[in-house]
Parts: C-alpha cells; structure tokens; sequence
C-alpha cells in the first residue's frame, strides 16, 4: 500500500508543468482535460464561417459569424476577434464555454457600399489559448439599382418608332421591365434597358414606365406620359382664277391643297375668299352639289378632313363680276383687276409640329360689258 502512494507521488511530482489531458489533482485543484498549466498556450484556429448581407437606406450591412477553434481539449477560447479588410471592420466577442455555442460570435459592418472585400479575422488569444487569424474571406457587396438615364422624350409621331435606352448602375447588374399600364405594342429588352415600339395613329397620348431590378432591390423610372401626332406636315397651296371676265358674267377659282410633308395632316380646312367685286355664287362643281362646301359672306369654305403624304384635294367656288360705274370709276380706265385669296391650315396639328397653313392669291381682270379683252 505505501509502495502504491509512493509511486503515485513520484509521478505527479515529476511532471513537468503542462497540460494534464486526462484529468488530475495539482495542488488540491481538480484539473478538467484540456485545462493548461500557467505559462503555457494551447493552438487555436480562426475561421469565418459565414457572411449575411442586408440592405439598407445607407448602403449594405454585413453580418460576419466567425468561429475559433482550440486545437485540443473540450476547454474552448473566449475573448475578442476583430474583423476587418484594413478599412471597415467590427468586432465581436466569443461565446463563453458555459453556452451551447461555445467559440463563436458574430459582428455587423454597416453603410457598406457596393463592391468586393477582403476580410480576415484575428482572435486576439489570451493566457491559456494562443491568437490565430483566419484565411482571407473575399465578400460582393451588392447595391439596389439606381437610375443614371432617364428622360425619354416625352412627344412622339403617329405611325413612326419611338425608342429610348434607360440605363441604371447598382450591383448585380440590374435587368429591365415595362411597368404594368404599359401599351403593349411598347417592349423592352430586359438587359439594356431599351424600349421600343412603333406609335399607333390613334391616341393622343400613351403612358409607361420602367422598373430596373437585381438582387439587392429595385427603382422604377416614371411613368412618362407621352404626347402623340402627325409628324412634320409641309401644307402647300395653289389657287388659280378665271383670269378675265366681263360684267355680269360668272369665272371660277380653284385652290389645290397638297400635303408636301411625311405624316398625314389632319382636320384640314380650305377657303376662298373673294373681294367685293366679285359675288360668290356657289362652291364645288355644281350649284346644287356642292359636297360639304359652304359659303359665309363672300368666302367659300370645305374641310377637307385628312391629307396623307403627297395628297392633293381642292375647293371651288364659282363667281360673278358684279357690275355698276360706281364699282370703279372712268379713272380705272376700261378693266379693273382685283385680288383673291386662299389658304388652307391644318389646326389638328401640335404646334411643334410643322407647319400649319399656306396661302395663294390669284388675279381676276373685269372689263365691263360692250369692251374688247
């Protein structure tokens, strides 16, 4: 019995100081396994286990978790682990071994803009576990999109393509979409941002708008109302007149309205106007068709409704010289030449359009009756 305590006593007193894996008794203190002796450190190592991001009104707010590990025993560290990419950075502090989670903590970077970091994590160690940093963890931050061009042009032509790129930064690279209300002969390509369509000729005005979305969120552009008509229209006039009439006897005028321009001209009107020489009988070929013209005073007036591109329509009114000395005096001489006018404008039309109206004159000779040409 005595030979079995001396023989324990040797041992124990004959170990150097260091870790008792197995559990003992050193100076009346129960050693758990992996405890250390003073002066010693047990090896740890450091890792980041995982990375959450979230965004936010500022910028992205990155959750870094990051465990350390002892490298023996069942002791685990506790202390600080600092995070960092040299720049931005946070700290945490580990679980304490009484928790389930021992060895772990996490820790949050906040306003974090878009782009890639490279961060690493560094246990600072303490009196009985060893400092470790851990391999470099490279993390993308990603950015809501925001849009960088968006001012389509708010007018467009009936008949005729309309098209505009939108274009938004953020991280991932955003993909593009038509807003709901959108026409659907306007389409867009998901990866630029280009919209495009060709304008029906009917409508005053279309609406639309253009979501750019990634990963981190999305920004809607819009909506744009946008404002249609005719293109360009280039209304020309021609107006000729019996060019000599005798008193008493009837001539004619005819004014042709052509549209010169690339896009219908719509609601256009014709009119002749007539100086008092001359009474205005009837308008259109014939007394008693006169197919929708109308004469008000001494003025012959048609609608002539719409004029697509190179279109010609025209307006006659037929006349008589009105006769009497008093209409121009022997100082007039024997014939008495006198002006007409006419014109035809398209008021349908947007004023930014083109142009609106044109006019013409022509020349009526009278000679009173009984005189040669």
């Amino acid at each position: 019995m005595h030979q079995l305590i001396s023989t324990a006593c040797r041992r124990t007193a004959g170990m150097a100081a260091g870790v008792i894996l197995t559990g003992g008794v050193v100076g009346g203190v129960l050693l758990t396994p992996g405890t250390a002796y003073a002066g010693t450190t047990i090896d740890t190592t450091t890792a980041i286990t995982g990375t959450t991001q979230t965004s936010t009104w500022h910028g992205t707010t990155l959750n870094v978790q990051v465990s350390v590990t002892p490298a023996s025993g069942t002791v685990w560290p506790t202390g600080t682990v600092k995070v960092s990419d040299g720049s931005w950075g946070c700290s945490l502090t580990l679980a304490e071994y009484e928790t389930s989670a021992v060895g772990v903590g996490n820790c949050d970077i906040s306003n974090l803009p878009g782009g890639t970091y490279t961060l690493t994590a560094t246990y600072q160690g303490s009196t009985s576990f060893s400092s470790s940093v851990s391999d470099p963890e490279t993390v993308t931050i990603g950015s809501a999109p925001v849009f960088d061009v968006a001012s389509p042009p708010l007018h467009a032509t009936d008949g005729q393509g309309y098209s505009y790129t939108f274009q938004a930064s953020g991280s991932p690279a955003p993909t593009y979409a038509l807003g709901s209300g959108s026409p659907g002969w306007l389409h867009i390509k998901p990866s630029t941002g280009q919209v495009w369509g060709t304008v029906p000729n009917w409508g005053s005005s279309f609406s639309y708008s253009v979501t750019a979305s990634n990963s981190v969120g999305s920004a809607t552009a819009g909506p744009f109302t946008v404002y249609t008509g005719p293109g360009r229209v280039d209304v020309r006039t021609y107006l000729s007149c019996t060019s000599k009439v005798h008193t008493g006897q009837q001539g004619n005028c005819t004014l042709w309205v052509t549209n010169r321009g690339v896009n219908p001209a719509r609601s256009v009107t014709a009119q002749i106007a007539l100086p008092s020489q001359l009474r205005a009988d009837y308008c259109g070929h014939s007394y008693f068709f006169n197919f929708g013209c109308t004469i008000s005073g001494n003025t012959a007036y048609e609608n002539l409704g719409t004029l697509n591109p190179g279109q010609t329509k025209e307006l006659t009114v037929t006349f008589t010289a009105k006769t009497g000395f008093n209409l121009w005096g022997w100082h007039r001489g024997h014939r008495f030449t006198v002006r007409v006018v006419g014109s035809a404008n398209s008021y349908g039309n947007w004023w930014f359009i083109g142009q609106r109206a044109s006019y013409s004159t022509a020349y009526v000779t009278i000679i009173p009756w009984g005189f040669w040409w």
